[in-house]
């Protein structure tokens, strides 16, 4: 499509929304009667690269436009009946962001500037479908975007009249090639000569995938199986060798520890190689029937869930885990609408009770008797007396129904009968942990946060829940955390040379020893390499990232100190052709010591599979 095609397509569905009182009442209504066939059939987007509501640590974005395998466009919609213009003049015009022409498109236009900062994008738009607005929300020039302009269609008849530059701001065609910028620095008096040529230093036919020797191929397998897993769920073993402890004098940042310890009146720190502070705390819930509910802080990527994890397969004394009903609902699997969370969280629970009280994963009729007993007690000597004592069979068909609309029609009673009859009936303690709430903004956290509270209230129970320090900052400064009764406990980040060298070891440790026993654990995980092999693998990880600090350190900045992040960049250099480690696995096999210059470990860092920086294949470095 070109602009011309555009301007026909255009100007029909100008005449067909002016002609045929289409209904615009609700934003879903502008979206589907407008935005859509505008993005599609006038700006060329293609429909498969169109996604709606993607989820994103601010929320969910109205439109994400893609092409490319990129993120490329924001678009936030509104209501036809949302004013977000304050000026009556009908023509398109530039208009200062903070000015008083946009006030009231202001809270749209940060709703905007947050989702592009969350997906990489450095243009919006904010419309009705009727009104168009242009934001340049992340810049790279040095204004800050508030002080910019923006370009403003109040009107499809004023899009009509300056098509031309409506087209490219928001096409696929003008987007992929930035018009936006040239129009924004023209708007703010910055004039572009159209005659400058300008170039790329290195021209994307220049740039190719590198080729990997078949035992670097081999080799990302080891990569895949022990570097890149963080649950271990399948290993046990792994999980507890693999998990980094660290102690109270050197694994938390002290600027964060210090805003938590300020935040929070009573927040311990985790001495993770052993987790004594939560075992001694469900030592006291066990003893005192009282319940407990506690709270996992660190960063993103700290380990939370796989401390957690960890601690109540291998840590947790054995009597102790013997007491316990451990029950997790994993939120990462959720969709993340706070309208129907407390219903989800509810069938999940449901489903890992039985799951985990009853021997085929539902209750017989027996069982279900005994979690309803006081309830069967009550109809066999109460309203139901005469019917138990003429006949049995129909009493209990009659009760049987009963409990299975409780069951159907009430579900969070039936859930906390349950959680009860572990307690009471079989002297257990449930252990309910809400993992990976961290993954979704903060008014959904909250949602999450009085759920569990809910539980903890009515029920004997040890509620655990993973948390960020960032959120747990926001919630006690307004929300449920001012409110309700909790424990803290802070889990430091460690550093990405001890994340490192815990897989290192392990593979060393896995790789010495019983030959024959040791390589059957690697071919069980689909490695087929010799030990000897890999042996000299991890002996050159070990060179790279954990005897040159300064390699460590630079990954731990990249990632801001997130561990899964920080694996995914180590992947990235150790899987490069550009170092191609297959040649440090084969100097150590002739037994000769064979290190890569720092300076290609910093291009297999940039480069990753290619000869040339290639940014669509970088999710850590950006090219300015």
């Amino acid at each position: 499509m070109n602009i011309d095609q555009a301007k026909e397509k255009f100007d029909q569905i100008y005449v067909e929304l002016m002609d045929e009182n289409v209904p615009l009442d609700t934003e879903q209504d502008a979206r589907f009667q407008v935005i859509d066939r505008i993005l599609v059939e006038v700006l060329g987007w293609d429909r498969s690269g169109i996604r709606t509501e993607p989820h994103t640590d601010s929320g969910y974005v109205d439109y994400l436009l893609t092409a490319g395998n990129r993120n490329r466009l924001v678009v936030e919609a509104k209501r036809t009946s949302r004013l977000l213009i304050d000026t009556h003049q009908p023509r398109m015009a530039w208009y200062k962001v903070n000015g008083p022409a946009l006030q009231s498109a202001t809270d749209g236009l940060e709703q905007a500037k947050r989702y592009c900062t969350d997906t990489a994008v450095l243009f919006s738009a904010l419309t009705t479908g009727l009104q168009w607005i242009g934001f340049w929300a992340v810049r790279t020039d040095g204004v800050p975007p508030k002080e910019g302009k923006a370009a403003v269609f109040p009107s499809l008849e004023a899009i009509q009249k300056n098509f031309a530059v409506f087209y490219d701001l928001f096409s696929q065609e003008g987007v992929l090639t930035n018009l936006y910028q040239v129009h924004v620095h023209q708007s703010e008096g910055l004039q572009i000569n159209h005659s400058e040529v300008l170039e790329s230093v290195i021209e994307i036919s220049e740039r190719r995938l590198l080729s990997k020797s078949g035992l670097l191929r081999d080799l990302e397998n080891i990569y895949r199986s022990f570097f890149s897993s963080m649950s271990g769920e399948d290993d046990p073993d792994m999980l507890a060798k693999c998990f980094v402890e660290s102690k109270e004098s050197r694994a938390a940042d002290e600027s964060l520890e210090k805003i938590t310890r300020n935040l929070l009146n009573q927040i311990d720190i985790v001495n993770s190689d052993r987790g004594t502070e939560l075992e001694d705390q469900i030592r006291v819930s066990v003893e005192s029937q009282r319940g407990d509910f506690i709270l996992i802080i660190g960063n993103k990527g700290a380990g939370k869930s796989t401390f957690i994890d960890r601690f109540f397969r291998l840590v947790l004394d054995k009597q102790l885990r013997e007491n316990c009903l451990t029950l997790r609902v994993d939120l990462a699997n959720s969709d993340g609408n706070q309208v129907t969370i407390a219903n989800w969280l509810t069938d999940k629970l449901k489903i890992e009770l039985e799951k985990n009280l009853f021997k085929d994963g539902y209750p017989t009729y027996d069982e279900l008797q005994g979690v309803f007993f006081q309830e069967y007690r009550r109809w066999s000597n109460g309203e139901y007396k005469y019917l138990y004592e003429k006949d049995k069979i129909t009493f209990k068909q009659k009760f049987g129904e009963w409990m299975a609309d409780i069951a159907l029609n009430q579900p969070q009673k039936y859930v906390r009968r349950l959680i009860e009859n572990a307690a009471h009936a079989r002297r257990l303690m449930p252990c309910i942990v809400f993992d990976n709430t961290d993954h979704f903004p903060q008014t959904f956290q909250e949602s999450v946060f009085q759920y569990a509270q809910s539980i903890y209230r009515e029920c004997f129970s040890f509620i655990i829940c993973p948390i960020t320090d960032r959120t747990i900052w926001q919630l006690s400064k307004s929300g449920p955390l001012q409110s309700y009764e909790h424990r803290g406990f802070y889990l430091p980040v460690p550093s990405t040379k001890e994340v490192i060298a815990k897989r290192v070891n392990f593979i060393k440790e896995k790789a010495k020893g019983n030959a024959e026993l040791n390589g059957n654990y690697f071919t069980d995980k689909g490695i087929r390499l010799s030990i000897p092999n890999i042996t000299a693998f991890a002996f050159s990880v070990e060179d790279i990232f954990i005897n040159e600090d300064y390699i460590s350190r630079i990954v731990g900045w990249l990632s801001n100190f997130d561990i899964r992040r920080s694996l995914q960049i180590v992947q990235r250099v150790i899987t490069s052709p550009i170092i191609d480690i297959g040649e440090l696995v084969k100097a150590y096999a002739i037994e000769q010591r064979f290190r890569p210059q720092r300076i290609n470990i910093k291009k297999a860092l940039l480069f990753g599979d290619y000869n040339h920086f290639n940014q669509q294949d970088s999710s850590f470095i950006l090219n300015l």
